[in-house]
């Protein structure tokens, strides 16, 4: 059985594991060659020449993580997992330990209320909540970020929100933060830009929808919903 994405107007394209690994094989050599390139003969070119090395370096280098990031996507979010019932704390709990140095080196404050019971895939709903907080600590402002997950229970469904006090999304790149590959601001660390986007796919895969609201400059809030009762084909 082979994986697949949805669909390609949702900001995701066909794709599937043999795909990848095709091209998988010409990046890492494209990405090997500029390595060798550049080691031999960096210095010796003249600034033009030493200017397009640069960028087929860094150009590579980009291929790389965005490989890597449609190969996460494939293992986490290709096809639904085998659902169960789970404890939330312990997800959430999990996701904090898989981030415990990013939470460490930006003296970062995550609380939390009392989590439910779920029933869905627990590496993959873990990952969920690894992904919003991840996200709300890369966007932090000056002070000391401070993230706060909650739920609620409404009619059946159970609305969680990841709420912080981050630098903020402007209205017009609601949708866009949701597309593979997007990211609205640039910062020191390599990334695909797949987290969010596999987080959603993610809880609609689970029968649920994920949305966000923010201010900018005031912090943003995540919202994402699971249903409370096992989905028809969830067996």
């Amino acid at each position: 059985m082979s994986d697949w994405t949805a669909k390609e107007d949702e900001g995701f394209v066909p794709l599937t594991a043999h795909s990848l690994h095709d091209l998988s094989g010409p990046g890492n050599q494209v990405s090997a060659m500029a390595g060798l390139f550049v080691k031999k003969y960096k210095g010796q070119l003249d600034s033009e020449a030493e200017k397009i090395l640069g960028l087929v370096e860094s150009s590579s280098a980009r291929l790389h993580v965005l490989l890597q990031g449609l190969s996460t996507y494939l293992q986490i979010a290709g096809t639904p997992g085998p659902c169960c019932l789970c404890d939330g704390a312990n997800l959430l709990a999990g996701a904090l330990t898989s981030i415990r140095r990013t939470i460490e080196e930006q003296d970062a404050r995550v609380t939390h209320a009392a989590l439910p019971k779920l029933y869905c895939n627990p590496d993959q709903v873990s990952f969920v909540f690894r992904s919003l907080i991840e996200n709300a600590i890369r966007f932090r402002r000056d002070e000391r970020p401070e993230i706060r997950v909650s739920v609620e229970d409404q009619q059946g469904v159970w609305v969680f929100s990841v709420a912080d006090n981050g630098i903020g999304i402007a209205p017009p790149h609601y949708d866009r933060i949701f597309a593979v590959f997007t990211r609205l601001r640039k910062d020191s660390t390599p990334s695909a830009g797949i987290g969010l986007p596999i987080a959603k796919r993610i809880v609609e895969m689970h029968g649920g929808r994920v949305w966000v609201e923010s201010k900018v400059d005031q912090g943003s809030t995540f919202f994402f919903t699971l249903p409370q009762q096992p989905l028809p084909d969830a067996t």
